[in-house]
């Protein structure tokens, strides 16, 4: 996983699955470079550059570096108050917050959240799409949301931007039936992880074999396959999943791999309606 850089913590680059942090470089890792850039567009960049190209705006940031809980609350609290006149925030600003005073509101690379590798993406896109343009114009003063992406034909954009929720449950359950994904299918996601990566990926296997063996007809074993957060806390990550159309056949595959005895040095979770494929 990259990681990030953080300024509020002393400048380090930190892991956001598992709180590795190391000092930010000062030569390039391979060529001894020493003209670093930074990229990307976090909010600590965001801010940054607003203070800069706004001199006389009040910018905040809610993310998780600065605000949780009660602290998240008295940042909102001075945004009410017309205390800031432009707030930077991760998704956590999109949640249900009522914010009469405010007429914009910019939703910046919309395209990192379909790129997830999740059946769900789109749905959540256009979820998070239509929560944050819910911010805007909730006063007197009609809103206005600016989405930046390099898809906007796409339909969690394109459906979220008339705000035409029948219209993109419709094509999303379409898409779901075509390729067989809930809620057309059940789903069962086995993983598996350890220290060593040869000793999770041949446990990943073997219950997968035992799975296609006690498998009875209309269940599918896909995979094994790297979880895509492939290392997580120094762990190696392996899973494969199970699909079938109807509970119960799933359930005897499942019951097969959850009689299975596995290495003491690997763990095996089994979750059936996985909410989170990573």
């Amino acid at each position: 996983m990259s990681l990030t850089l953080h300024r509020s913590k002393g400048a380090s680059l930190q892991c956001h699955y598992c709180d590795y942090s190391v000092e930010v470089p000062t030569v390039c890792a391979e060529c001894s470079a020493a003209r670093l850039t930074e990229e990307g567009s976090g909010t600590e960049r965001i801010e940054t550059t607003l203070k800069q190209v706004l001199p006389s705006a009040r910018v905040a940031r809610l993310d998780r570096d600065v605000a949780a809980g009660v602290k998240s609350e008295a940042v909102l609290d001075r945004m009410r108050a017309g205390e800031i006149d432009i707030l930077v925030g991760t998704q956590m600003v999109t949640k249900g917050h009522d914010l009469p005073n405010v007429t914009l509101v910019g939703v910046l690379n919309a395209d990192s959240a379909l790129s997830m590798p999740d059946f769900r993406a789109s749905e959540r896109t256009f979820h998070l799409l239509v929560q944050v343009a819910g911010r805007a114009g909730r006063g007197d003063n009609p809103g206005r949301v600016l989405i930046q992406t390099r898809q906007p034909k796409h339909p969690a954009v394109a459906f979220a931007l008339r705000h035409d929720v029948p219209g993109f449950i419709e094509q999303e359950m379409r898409d779901r039936e075509e390729l067989h994904f809930p809620p057309f299918s059940r789903l069962a996601l086995v993983r598996f992880d350890a220290l060593e990566e040869a000793q999770a990926l041949a446990e990943c296997e073997r219950i997968a074999q035992i799975a296609r063996v006690a498998a009875p007809s209309g269940v599918e074993v896909l995979g094994p396959t790297p979880a895509p957060l492939a290392r997580l806390r120094n762990r190696y990550r392996f899973r494969f999943v199970l699909r079938a159309f109807d509970r119960k056949p799933l359930r005897e595959a499942l019951l097969a791999v959850a009689r299975a005895s596995v290495h003491r040095l690997v763990r095996m979770a089994i979750d059936v309606d996985p909410v989170n494929m990573l």
